[in-house]
């Protein structure tokens, strides 16, 4: 058995405690002492469950040359991020049962963090036949993939998923409220896909929802928060949380649904902080340099955040602007819990996945940090707490904050 010990984040609070790793890479004891031939003392440094993105897209297979699952995941491990769910929308798309298990087969050994596969149903009738996914993604409108589906379609999904149990993500924008005029820069970009498409298709999901079990991705206002349905649950991504239409980054900001005003933002901030937000998701989305270097309007949507998104907010730990048990519980317990699986709470019988981080040690952020591909991060020069050492299942993935192990991560649920 291996013990790691530190202050652990334990039942919603700090105590010098030590972990019990048994050989399956469960928890298997937790006390003020334990003892073994394989003991790491941590000291000081605070211990917390890993951290659990349930939206990224990893870019793998199809599109390998923006991301691939090993760079993808060993940015995640680097972040803190212990497993990671992969959107539907590669090439070839997964909206197939044979995509899904050839999507498992192509990833089969090659992550460095645990993940789980949405798929991506384009009608009622398509859902039984992708019950190996753990979830499923349906987009409102138009973004990377082309999955949109019609609103006829999508309560079709519905209520086939309420049936077989299934969570269903959405993508909640309505794109007959988006103008016709394409945006030339951040805040003409969001004045395109304004915030009442957003609102009105969040309400459209609270009107159809019937009794599935929804997810509302990115959630970038007040006002749609406002309409996720009760019973439902939603997210918010970092970069709706730390970047605006101020910030001069151009076209690396664009991304669907927009960055929006410094007053969204800030109320934003004070929705996640006071609890009114479920999770925290990076939508994790990247693209090259190159595609990004294109003219505003010509330049894909999407930015990378799968490594930086728990660094940026334990740095606002260390400055008091957010408490430790909302961290946790956004980043780690509620996604889990989201998801269905056994991650993102420190407990005897869950999987040994651990962040141990010092919020003393603050570095600026950039994409060589945390080994971006596409080579570039909207956030460079802001400060994180990167994590110094990360454990996948009692193993060590992260030593002195680098990624040092691939292909340990596993598939958890569905297609084998």
């Amino acid at each position: 058995m291996r013990v790691i010990s530190g202050r652990v984040f334990f039942r919603g609070r700090l105590e010098p405690l030590s972990i019990g790793i048994d050989e399956t890479g469960q928890i298997a004891a937790i006390k003020k002492v334990l003892r073994s031939d394989d003991e790491i003392d941590h000291g000081d440094s605070l211990i917390l469950p890993g951290c659990v993105d349930l939206h990224v897209h990893m870019r793998d297979p199809g599109l390998r040359h923006k991301e691939d699952f090993p760079s993808g995941t060993r940015s995640a491990a680097i972040g803190g991020v212990t497993t990671v769910a992969d959107m539907p929308n590669t090439v070839p798309a997964v909206t197939t049962a044979m995509a899904l298990d050839e999507k498992a087969a192509a990833l089969r050994g090659r992550a460095s963090v645990d993940y789980v596969l949405y798929a991506a149903p384009q009608s009622g009738a398509a859902v039984p036949r992708l019950a190996n996914a753990v979830a499923f993604k349906v987009f409102m409108a138009e973004s990377t993939g082309n999955l949109e589906v019609t609103v006829g379609h999508m309560e079709e999904i519905l209520r086939a998923s309420e049936t077989q149990r299934k969570l269903v993500v959405v993508h909640a924008e309505d794109p007959g409220k988006f103008t016709k005029v394409e945006g030339r820069d951040l805040k003409g970009h969001a004045e395109a896909r304004p915030k009442v498409a957003e609102e009105t298709a969040v309400g459209t999901v609270a009107r159809i929802r019937g009794r599935a079990k929804v997810h509302v991705a990115h959630v970038t206002c007040v006002g749609a928060l406002d309409a996720v349905p009760a019973g439902a649950t939603c997210e918010v991504t970092p970069h709706h949380l730390f970047l605006d239409w101020l910030r001069p980054i151009g076209a690396q900001g664009k991304v669907n649904p927009p960055l929006r005003s410094p007053r969204d933002r800030d109320e934003l901030w004070d929705a996640f902080r006071s609890g009114r937000i479920d999770a925290v998701a990076s939508d994790h989305a990247p693209h090259t340099v190159e595609e990004k270097s294109l003219p505003f309007e010509e330049a894909p949507a999407g930015l990378p955040g799968v490594g930086t998104a728990f660094p940026l907010l334990m740095r606002r730990i260390r400055a008091g602007e957010l408490d430790l048990p909302r961290l946790v519980s956004a980043v780690a317990t509620r996604p889990a819990e989201i998801l269905g699986i056994a991650k993102g709470t420190i407990e005897v019988g869950r999987d040994g996945d651990l962040v141990v981080v010092d919020p003393r040690n603050i570095e600026a952020v950039t994409a060589k940090r945390v080994r971006y591909k596409c080579g570039w991060t909207p956030f460079e020069g802001m400060e994180g707490c990167f994590p110094g050492t990360v454990y996948l299942r009692g193993e060590t993935i992260v030593d002195d904050g680098e990624a040092i192990s691939d292909g340990q991560g596993r598939l958890i649920g569905g297609s084998s």
